[in-house]
């Protein structure tokens, strides 16, 4: 079942343990990361007799250990020991304490993600599945959802994350219960529901390059079974790359979010959540770019300026990046004894637009307005068994609608207006869906199967005359996953898992031409995984995953190097292999560990037709077509990740001190077919100190560091025939922040 329906048992929530006075010694603490090493080694994970030891130890000094968290990945609540998928489920808490405060910044508390972006379009991998297309009406093939509200658009999925519950990360493609477009994965970001106690929190911070933003929430009961959640945030900063041409900062951002959020529980049996959303966000650090090592054909004009240096442009247009989005949905559940209805409709209107400089030199060679319109409706009914019997169950149909529009894209070389261009794309989409588990013993058989019917049409034309007349086509496509769970116990599991996932065939929505206009074909993924979750001892969990992925007909994007746009087309196949692991330590009562790691190979299988641009040497690129990029690596799949991600806290008479942090080190990764643009390896460095007053709990101050080491980090890298260009995520930043809960 969703989040928004059913209110989690407040003592199952994600929790951060509250800072008690206590005293706990450094050989307790010390053998415990110590065990906890040896476990995650290979070969004695699964040392079966810890487990009485740990409960012994636990009791004597005190310690509750590792708190469970519900999730909902199988559209119920459960446990997340006992789902037999990989996920990772944080809490909001946490996430700003390790410095993650808006989606993008998903990279570095989770493992197997990279969040980058290109223009206005903000694009999530998981295991080396994504999209870099910024097509309208295109979507994501990591899908995101908001309460159980699927997210169509990619423009709109970078957000500052506020008042948030938990986001959980799926892992593999999730084609039956959720569907379409999540081929790589999923990623869930739950807001807690309102509560009839009035509650409230806010939060100031004071950053460096300007950073200010306010932020906070209240909830409370307004009559009985009716309660309301307020959340509300501003923010915005001057930027922090240098412009050489005009002087100042580019690179500036602001963002507001507002959600309403109405929960009716007029019986104990029937329950309706009522969400209103706004977000605004303008970001222009992504379009403020630099010729990748000089690279541009402004190098050939008189006297350029060309930035050089990280975190520097000298480009000639004034670029953004903004994006608009309303949205509303309703949710319902009524409980029938044996089972369950839920039902879900929503509303999503985004309009965003992007502004960017084509060869990103102070010379005006080239430059792209693209104005984008879309909206979409989506219904869902669900029924679902209730209780603990040995067969559970899950029924349900979806429904799914909309268009998107580039609304007068707009390219200009030399200053002049070239061309003026309109395009139009929309979805109909239908499905059914079910899954069964049957448990006998300590073995939980699973079989799902989805239906999906889907409907596309476009058209485009230019200011003078229709250049692409209505076209339609459609798909039908069947999902389903297998899978099977063996229990040693309540804490130790395995599961072996095969799943289908696919994502719609598009239309390429910058093609101005019959040739280019037409339709992409599915992209489709099987994947086969093994997994285990245990916890060898109560405050350690160790849970880990092997996987491998058949991905063919997979939708990539090239530039045509005559107009600079982007068309799209099926890039054949890639193999994907890797694996994972997870350690969640709670070393002590007020010092809490998680850690995690990945290894990852994925290469294109067979890419014969792949396009690229290769540079002169006298600045811009020949375009190479076709180009066999066949064992190349796909693109932004790092070959390794690590993170770990603590909080410390210690009482003292005059008040509670707090340490928390984060460390990620990504290897390199590829932006390009050819393997030849690339991010090299980094670490990312984050830290918070806090401090709350003797008696006063619900008041925190702290100060913090995000990218300590000032890693340079792209957020994204394109190559054309005009320029390879890059930009950049921020460089060290530090700043302060309060916040006050009642």
């Amino acid at each position: 079942m969703d989040a928004g329906f059913r209110r989690a048992p407040k003592q199952a929530r994600l929790a951060q343990p509250k800072s008690g006075r206590i005293q706990v010694s450094n050989r307790i603490f010390t053998s415990r990361i110590a065990i906890a090493v040896a476990l995650i080694a290979p070969g004695t994970a699964w040392a079966q007799d810890a487990a009485p030891p740990a409960q012994t130890e636990a009791q004597s000094d005190g310690q509750s250990g590792i708190e469970d968290i519900i999730v909902t990945a199988q559209r119920r609540e459960e446990r997340l020991q006992d789902v037999p998928i990989a996920i990772t489920a944080v809490s909001g808490d946490s996430l700003a304490r390790s410095g993650v405060t808006d989606t993008r910044q998903l990279t570095q508390s989770m493992p197997s993600v990279v969040f980058s972006r290109v223009n206005s379009s903000f694009q999530p991998y998981i295991r080396g599945i994504g999209t870099r297309n910024a097509n309208i009406g295109d979507e994501s093939n990591v899908s995101l959802y908001i309460d159980g509200v699927y997210q169509p658009v990619m423009s709109s999925l970078g957000f500052d994350i506020v008042n948030v519950e938990r986001i959980e990360v799926l892992r593999g493609p999730q084609g039956t219960l959720f569907g379409r477009n999540s081929t790589g994965g999923l990623i869930n970001i739950i807001t807690p529901d309102p509560t009839e106690e009035l509650s409230g929190r806010i939060v100031g911070r004071l950053g460096s390059y300007g950073e200010k933003s306010l932020q906070g929430y209240i909830s409370t009961g307004i009559a009985p079974g009716i309660s309301v959640d307020l959340t509300g945030s501003i923010a915005a900063d001057t930027g922090y790359i240098k412009d050489l041409v005009n002087g100042g900062y580019r690179g500036d951002r602001s963002s507001e979010v507002a959600r309403a959020k109405i929960l009716i529980e007029p019986t104990s049996n029937f329950r309706a959540t009522l969400t209103g959303n706004y977000t605004r966000y303008a970001d222009s650090s992504s379009v403020s770019e630099q010729p990748f090592r000089g690279n541009s054909t402004g190098v050939r004009a008189p006297t350029p300026t060309i930035a050089t240096r990280p975190w520097e442009t000298a480009i000639d247009v004034p670029t953004n990046s903004l994006s608009t989005t309303y949205s509303a949905s309703l949710q319902m559940r009524l409980n029938l004894g044996a089972f369950d209805i839920e039902t879900t409709s929503a509303y999503i209107d985004s309009k965003a637009v992007s502004v960017t400089d084509s060869d990103a030199t102070s010379k005006p060679i080239g430059s792209v307005i693209a104005p984008q319109s879309s909206y979409y409706i989506e219904n869902e009914i669900r029924a679902l068994s209730t209780g603990e019997g040995a067969f559970s169950w899950i029924l349900g149909a979806f429904q799914f609608s909309g268009k998107g529009a580039f609304d007068g894209l707009e390219s200009y070389a030399n200053g002049a207006l070239t061309g003026r261009t309109f395009t139009r794309q929309e979805v109909v989409s239908y499905a059914g869906f079910g899954e069964g588990t049957l448990r006998f013993g300590p073995v939980s058989l699973i079989a799902g199967l989805r239906y999906t019917t889907e409907k596309r049409n476009y058209e485009a034309h230019t200011a003078a005359a229709i250049t692409v007349p209505f076209r339609e086509s459609s798909n039908d496509k069947l999902t389903y996953r297998l899978s099977t769970q063996y229990k040693f116990s309540d804490s130790a599991n395995i599961y072996a898992s095969y799943s289908r996932g696919f994502k719609s065939g598009v239309y390429n929505g910058f093609a101005t031409s019959v040739a280019a206009a037409a339709p992409t074909r599915p992209e489709t993924i099987d994947s086969f995984e093994i997994g285990f979750k245990t916890d060898p001892l109560r405050w350690l969990r160790i849970n880990g995953a092997l996987f491998h992925y058949d991905y063919t007909d997979i939708q990539q994007s090239a530039r045509d190097p005559a107009t600079t746009l982007v068309l799209l087309f099926n890039a054949a196949s890639a193999k994907v292999d890797g694996a994972e692991i997870e350690a969640t330590i709670r070393a002590s009562r007020n010092f809490n560990i998680r850690a995690y790691g990945t290894y990852l190979r994925a290469k294109y299988d067979s890419f014969p037709t792949a396009q690229i641009f290769r540079p002169l040497g006298i600045g811009g690129n020949a375009s190479i077509a076709p180009y066999d990029a066949s064992g190349k690596d796909m693109i932004r799949a790092p070959r390794a990740t690590v993170g770990v991600n603590f909080d410390w806290s210690h009482d003292t008479s005059f008040g509670t001190f707090g340490v928390a942090g984060n460390v990620f080190h990504s290897a390199k990764y590829y932006w390009d077919f050819e393997n030849r643009l690339t991010q090299p390896a980094y670490t990312m460095i984050n830290g918070d100190i806090s401090f709350s007053p003797a008696g006063m709990d619900n008041l925190r101050l702290s100060v913090f560091v995000r990218n300590l080491a000032n890693e340079v980090v792209y957020s994204q890298m394109t190559s054309t025939a005009t320029a390879d260009k890059a930009g950049f995520e921020r460089p060290r930043t530090f700043g302060a922040s309060a916040s006050f809960q009642f």
